[in-house]
């Protein structure tokens, strides 16, 4: 199947993309819906007893995850600098550093009285 040069400018795009920072606000989001789901139920009022139902068992999984899940979103969200604004971060294109890069920034440096 052969793509489209739209196709493959849209593929390169998603490269081009903070990867840590998109991971971050999805596993964020994961774990809003994690909470959610371990909020609607209520423990008291769980049919333990019952050999059929597997709520407990899932309710467990899920809070036995928790930690990690939380430390890795701390984790990304420090290494990737995440500032709240997601498509911003997301979108961030970091800067190359070149030769040319470098020479323009001591460039600007010489012109500023230290």
């Amino acid at each position: 199947m052969a793509e489209t040069v739209d196709e493959l400018r849209e593929r390169l795009k998603k490269y081009e993309e903070n990867g840590v920072a998109k991971l971050y606000y999805s596993l964020n989001r994961k774990a809003w819906e994690m909470a959610d789901l371990m909020n609607a139920h209520n423990l008291r009022t769980l049919d333990i007893d019952d050999p059929k139902s597997k709520t407990f068992d899932r309710l467990k999984v899920i809070w036995q995850d928790a930690s990690s899940l939380a430390t890795a979103v701390k984790t990304l969200g420090e290494a990737s600098g995440i500032t709240g604004d997601e498509e911003k971060d997301v979108l961030k294109i970091k800067k190359v550093t070149t030769p040319e890069s470098m020479a323009q920034e001591i460039g600007d440096y010489k012109t500023q009285n230290v």
